[in-house]
C-alpha cells in the first residue's frame, strides 16, 4: 500500500490524477478478488495509456513511472523549490528534516513492480513501465543538492514550465511562443541596440526604465519583444503578455511575481486606448506604482501605432463639452505615453531598406534568384499587397517558398 499520505513537502502529488489512480488500484490489489479482475485490469490499462501518452509528449521511452514521478517533483511549487528557487543555501533544516523523509516515500512509490501487479491481475507485463535502475535506493543528500540546483536554475511550478505567459483573469502558460530571434529582425540596428541595452541591465539587477515601442504597423515592434524572450529566458527573463483590458488586475500579477527569483516583462501589444475609455488610468498606476512599489524583477514594455496612446480629437482642444481647465484633460491624456522612460520609434523603411529587408530574409531561407528578378518582384509585392514594411517583405518571402 502507498505511504503517500505521509508526504509533507510534495502533498500536491496527492492532487494528480494520475498518481490517485495509481493508489486506487494499489488499494483494490490490497483487496484482491477475482470476481474484480477485469475492473483491475481496466484501471491498469488506463494507467498505462496515460504514461504511454506522457512517454510520447516527453520522448521518453523507458521506465516511463519513474520518469513521470521525476516529473511531477521537478514541476512541483512548494515552500523547499520556492526556497531554492531564490537561495539554494538557505533551506529551512525543519524543511529539508520533512523532505528527507518525503523522497524515501516518493522513491518507493516510483519503484513499484509493475511486472508483478500485471502478472496478479492476468496481464502480460510491459517493460516500459518498470524502472530500469536498481529499486528502491537513493542517495538522499545528493539528491536534494541535485533538486535544489534544478530548482535555482529553472525554477519551479508554472515558473520552470513555461517561459512566456498570457494574462486571462489568471497566469496561463504559452506552450509555443514565437521563436523570432534579434537577428531575424533585419534592420532597425538602433531600435534592438537600446532594447537590449535597456533589457540587459534589468537582467543585471541594475536600473531599467519601461519601454514604449511606436510606430508604423508591421514593422517589427512585437516581434522585437518577442525576440527578447529567446535571447534571454535562459538567464530567468519571462514574458506575460497582458491585454488592456485587463490592467485592472495589475495588482494581481504584481502579487504573484514579486518575490520569484525571476526577471519579468510585463508585455501589452498594439496598446491604444479611444477617448471615451479610462482603462489608461489604470496604465498609469502600473506603471509609475501606487502605495506599494513596482516590484525591481518587473518591467512594462509596450507597443503602438500612436505616440501619446489615448486618441486625441479637435473637438478636445476646441472644448466641446463645456470643459473649463480643458488643458488639464489634454495633458492627462498625453501624459501617459511620458510615463515610459523610453519611447523607441519604428518607421516604415524606405525602398532601399525595404529591399535589404527582402534580401536578406531571402538568403536566410535560401532562395536563391538573380537580385534583379528578387528586388523586381518584391516591389511589385509591395505595390500590390500592404505596402512597404518589415511584414510585408516577411511575407513576400512566404510567397516565394510556397512557389518553390
Amino acid at each position: 500500500m502507498s505511504l503517500l499520505h505521509r508526504l509533507l513537502i510534495y502533498r500536491n502529488l496527492l492532487e494528480d490524477n494520475l498518481v490517485q489512480g495509481v493508489q486506487n488500484l494499489l488499494k483494490a490489489l490490497n483487496e484482491f478478488n477475482k470476481q474484480d479482475l477485469s475492473s483491475l485490469q481496466n484501471q491498469y490499462s488506463e494507467i498505462t495509456a496515460s504514461l504511454l501518452k506522457f512517454g510520447f509528449e516527453k520522448n521518453i521511452r523507458n521506465s516511463l513511472w519513474k520518469n513521470y514521478i521525476d516529473h511531477l517533483i521537478l514541476q512541483d511549487e512548494n515552500i523547499f523549490s520556492l526556497s531554492c528557487e531564490k537561495d539554494t543555501n538557505n533551506i529551512d533544516s525543519n524543511v529539508k528534516e520533512a523532505l528527507k523523509r518525503d523522497l524515501v516515500v516518493l522513491n518507493e512509490f516510483s519503484c513499484l513492480d509493475w511486472d508483478a501487479i500485471a502478472s496478479k491481475i492476468g496481464i502480460e507485463p510491459l517493460s516500459f513501465l518498470s524502472t530500469t535502475i536498481e529499486k528502491k535506493t537513493i542517495n538522499i543528500d545528493e539528491t536534494i543538492l541535485k533538486l535544489s540546483d534544478y530548482y535555482y536554475k529553472n525554477g519551479c511550478g508554472i515558473m520552470g514550465k513555461y517561459k512566456a505567459f498570457r494574462w486571462d483573469k489568471g497566469l496561463k502558460g504559452i506552450e509555443n511562443p514565437d521563436s523570432v530571434r534579434l537577428a531575424d529582425l533585419i534592420g532597425y540596428e538602433e531600435q534592438k541596440k537600446t532594447l537590449i541595452e535597456n533589457t540587459e541591465a534589468f537582467l543585471q539587477g541594475k536600473k531599467a526604465n519601461n519601454i514604449l515601442l511606436f510606430g508604423d504597423r508591421g514593422t517589427g515592434k512585437s516581434s522585437s519583444v518577442k525576440a527578447l524572450l529567446n535571447e534571454y529566458a535562459h538567464r530567468g527573463l519571462r514574458l506575460i503578455e497582458v491585454p488592456k483590458h485587463q490592467l485592472i488586475d495589475f495588482n494581481k500579477i504584481i502579487s504573484l511575481i514579486k518575490n520569484r527569483n525571476r526577471y519579468f516583462i510585463i508585455f501589452m501589444d498594439d496598446l491604444s486606448f479611444e477617448e471615451f475609455e479610462t482603462d489608461y488610468k489604470h496604465m498609469k498606476a502600473a506603471i509609475e506604482g501606487g502605495i506599494e512599489k513596482k516590484p525591481d524583477n518587473v518591467l512594462i514594455y509596450a507597443t503602438s501605432n500612436r505616440r501619446h496612446l489615448i486618441k486625441e480629437t479637435w473637438s478636445d482642444r476646441q472644448n466641446a463639452d463645456g470643459e473649463v481647465h480643458i488643458s488639464d484633460s489634454i495633458q492627462e491624456k498625453i501624459s501617459l505615453a511620458d510615463r515610459f522612460g523610453i519611447s523607441i520609434t519604428y518607421t516604415s523603411p524606405n525602398q532601399k531598406e525595404y529591399l535589404e529587408i527582402v534580401e536578406g530574409l531571402a538568403k536566410k531561407h535560401g532562395i536563391d534568384i538573380p537580385k534583379e528578378e528578387l528586388r523586381r518582384k518584391a516591389l511589385q509585392w509591395e505595390m500590390w499587397h500592404n505596402g512597404r514594411s518589415g511584414r510585408t517583405a516577411q511575407q513576400f518571402i512566404d510567397y516565394m517558398l510556397g512557389q518553390k
